[in-house]
Protein backbone atom coordinates (compact mmCIF):
# COMPACT_ATOMS: atom_id res chain seq x y z
CA UNK A 1 0.00 0.00 0.00
CA UNK A 2 1.32 2.96 -0.99
CA UNK A 3 1.02 6.05 1.99
CA UNK A 4 0.34 9.82 0.99
CA UNK A 5 3.78 11.87 0.72
CA UNK A 6 2.14 14.30 3.82
CA UNK A 7 2.40 10.88 6.00
CA UNK A 8 6.24 10.73 5.67
CA UNK A 9 6.53 14.56 5.68
CA UNK A 10 5.42 13.94 8.62
CA UNK A 11 6.70 11.45 10.36
CA UNK A 12 10.29 13.00 9.36
CA UNK A 13 9.35 15.95 11.39
CA UNK A 14 8.70 14.34 13.97
CA UNK A 15 11.92 12.27 14.27
CA UNK A 16 13.84 15.62 13.56
CA UNK A 17 12.12 16.90 16.81
CA UNK A 18 12.76 14.01 18.40
CA UNK A 19 16.23 14.38 18.34
CA UNK A 20 16.23 17.78 18.99
CA UNK A 21 14.45 17.21 21.81
CA UNK A 22 16.75 14.51 22.98
CA UNK A 23 20.24 16.78 21.95
CA UNK A 24 18.85 19.44 24.25
CA UNK A 25 18.02 17.00 26.82
CA UNK A 26 21.28 16.24 26.87
CA UNK A 27 22.67 19.26 26.71
CA UNK A 28 21.02 20.62 29.97
CA UNK A 29 22.09 17.35 31.87
CA UNK A 30 25.70 18.12 30.86
CA UNK A 31 25.25 21.71 31.78
CA UNK A 32 23.43 20.56 35.38
CA UNK A 33 26.14 17.96 35.94
CA UNK A 34 29.16 19.91 35.78
CA UNK A 35 27.88 22.32 37.80
CA UNK A 36 26.93 20.33 40.18
CA UNK A 37 30.64 18.96 39.85
CA UNK A 38 32.36 22.28 40.39
CA UNK A 39 29.96 22.69 43.47
CA UNK A 40 31.07 19.55 44.66
CA UNK A 41 34.73 19.61 43.64
CA UNK A 42 35.30 23.28 45.19
CA UNK A 43 36.08 24.14 41.72
CA UNK A 44 34.00 27.25 42.00
CA UNK A 45 34.34 30.69 44.51
CA UNK A 46 32.30 30.22 47.68
CA UNK A 47 29.77 32.92 47.90
CA UNK A 48 30.45 35.77 50.75
CA UNK A 49 28.17 35.99 53.84
CA UNK A 50 28.83 38.75 56.27
CA UNK A 51 27.82 38.01 60.03
CA UNK A 52 27.37 40.68 62.27
CA UNK A 53 29.35 39.33 65.52
CA UNK A 54 28.30 41.14 68.11
CA UNK A 55 24.93 40.16 68.93
CA UNK A 56 26.45 36.93 69.76
CA UNK A 57 27.66 37.62 74.09
CA UNK A 58 30.49 35.42 75.55
CA UNK A 59 28.75 31.75 75.51
CA UNK A 60 26.65 31.98 72.54
CA UNK A 61 26.52 29.94 69.63
CA UNK A 62 24.97 31.71 66.15
CA UNK A 63 23.45 29.10 63.74
CA UNK A 64 23.35 30.07 60.15
CA UNK A 65 23.07 28.03 56.81
CA UNK A 66 25.63 28.87 54.07
CA UNK A 67 26.06 27.78 50.98
CA UNK A 68 23.45 24.13 51.91
CA UNK A 69 25.35 24.24 55.16
CA UNK A 70 24.98 24.41 58.75
CA UNK A 71 27.79 26.84 59.79
CA UNK A 72 28.05 27.47 63.71
CA UNK A 73 29.79 30.59 65.22
CA UNK A 74 31.09 30.03 68.42
CA UNK A 75 31.71 33.12 70.92
CA UNK A 76 33.85 31.35 73.30
CA UNK A 77 34.14 32.51 76.80
CA UNK A 78 37.03 32.11 79.43
CA UNK A 79 35.87 28.63 80.42
CA UNK A 80 35.42 27.14 76.98
CA UNK A 81 38.86 28.43 76.08
CA UNK A 82 40.36 27.11 79.66
CA UNK A 83 38.77 23.59 78.73
CA UNK A 84 40.80 23.57 75.52
CA UNK A 85 44.21 22.77 77.21
CA UNK A 86 43.63 19.37 77.42
CA UNK A 87 43.58 17.40 74.98
CA UNK A 88 44.77 14.01 76.36
CA UNK A 89 41.35 12.40 75.17
CA UNK A 90 41.54 13.78 71.46
CA UNK A 91 41.85 11.93 68.16
CA UNK A 92 43.78 14.63 66.61
CA UNK A 93 44.34 17.33 69.34
CA UNK A 94 46.98 18.61 66.57
CA UNK A 95 44.07 19.20 63.88
CA UNK A 96 46.34 17.09 61.18
CA UNK A 97 43.68 15.46 59.84
CA UNK A 98 40.18 17.41 58.46
CA UNK A 99 39.06 20.11 56.60
CA UNK A 100 40.09 23.33 57.74
CA UNK A 101 41.98 26.79 56.04
CA UNK A 102 45.71 27.24 56.32
CA UNK A 103 47.27 29.86 59.21
CA UNK A 104 44.30 28.89 61.72
CA UNK A 105 45.88 29.14 65.64
CA UNK A 106 46.43 26.01 67.26
CA UNK A 107 44.97 24.51 69.95
CA UNK A 108 41.77 27.17 69.18
CA UNK A 109 41.56 25.79 65.24
CA UNK A 110 40.72 29.57 64.83
CA UNK A 111 41.84 32.87 63.72
CA UNK A 112 40.90 34.94 67.10
CA UNK A 113 40.82 32.62 70.15
CA UNK A 114 37.53 34.06 70.96
CA UNK A 115 35.72 32.81 67.85
CA UNK A 116 35.32 29.47 66.66
CA UNK A 117 33.83 28.60 63.29
CA UNK A 118 32.73 25.19 62.11
CA UNK A 119 30.72 23.52 59.86
CA UNK A 120 27.82 22.52 62.26
CA UNK A 121 27.10 18.63 61.06
CA UNK A 122 29.30 15.60 63.16
CA UNK A 123 31.67 13.96 60.45
CA UNK A 124 31.10 10.64 60.95
CA UNK A 125 26.95 10.78 59.91
CA UNK A 126 26.22 15.12 59.68
CA UNK A 127 24.16 15.08 62.35
CA UNK A 128 23.17 18.68 63.90
CA UNK A 129 25.45 19.70 66.99
CA UNK A 130 24.72 21.39 70.71
CA UNK A 131 26.64 23.51 72.83
CA UNK A 132 27.56 21.96 76.08
CA UNK A 133 29.01 24.51 78.57
CA UNK A 134 31.87 23.24 80.55
CA UNK A 135 29.86 23.71 83.71
CA UNK A 136 26.96 21.86 82.23
CA UNK A 137 29.63 18.94 81.16
CA UNK A 138 29.48 15.91 83.34
CA UNK A 139 32.17 14.00 83.39
CA UNK A 140 34.02 16.27 80.26
CA UNK A 141 35.74 19.28 79.48
CA UNK A 142 32.31 20.45 77.23
CA UNK A 143 31.91 21.54 73.83
CA UNK A 144 29.64 20.23 71.05
CA UNK A 145 27.45 16.69 71.27
CA UNK A 146 25.37 15.39 67.78
CA UNK A 147 21.76 14.81 68.48
CA UNK A 148 22.05 11.31 67.09
CA UNK A 149 24.70 9.31 68.54
CA UNK A 150 25.91 11.70 71.54
CA UNK A 151 29.72 12.29 69.43
CA UNK A 152 31.50 14.61 71.57
CA UNK A 153 33.49 17.36 69.98
CA UNK A 154 35.58 19.86 72.19
CA UNK A 155 35.14 23.87 71.81
CA UNK A 156 37.76 23.78 68.77
CA UNK A 157 35.38 21.06 67.27
CA UNK A 158 37.92 18.59 67.90
CA UNK A 159 36.19 15.07 67.85
CA UNK A 160 37.03 13.06 71.59
CA UNK A 161 38.39 9.35 71.46
CA UNK A 162 36.48 6.84 72.02
CA UNK A 163 33.69 8.34 69.29
CA UNK A 164 32.47 6.98 66.16
CA UNK A 165 33.67 10.40 64.30
CA UNK A 166 37.22 10.29 63.62
CA UNK A 167 37.68 13.53 62.48
CA UNK A 168 37.50 16.89 63.49
CA UNK A 169 34.61 19.02 62.62
CA UNK A 170 35.61 20.75 59.14
CA UNK A 171 36.09 24.68 59.17
CA UNK A 172 34.67 26.85 56.41
CA UNK A 173 37.09 29.61 54.94
CA UNK A 174 36.07 32.91 57.10
CA UNK A 175 37.97 36.07 57.80
CA UNK A 176 37.40 39.20 60.06
CA UNK A 177 36.61 42.83 58.73
CA UNK A 178 36.95 44.77 62.02
CA UNK A 179 36.12 43.56 65.30
CA UNK A 180 32.60 42.76 65.02
CA UNK A 181 31.95 41.16 61.51
CA UNK A 182 32.96 38.05 59.64
CA UNK A 183 33.04 36.94 56.37
CA UNK A 184 32.68 33.40 55.18
CA UNK A 185 33.52 32.49 51.53
CA UNK A 186 35.03 34.86 49.01
CA UNK A 187 38.19 36.63 49.01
Amino acid sequence: MIQPAGDSLNRMRIRALLKLMVLGAVIVFAGVLGSYALSVLGGGESERRIVELDGIGPGELKRLDWEGRRILVLHRDSDLQQALGKDDELVDPRARRGQQPDGLELPLRSLRPQWLVVIGESTDLGCELDLVHPDEADGWSGGFVDRCRGGRYDAAGRVYDGQDARRNLSIPEYRFSGDDRLILGGS
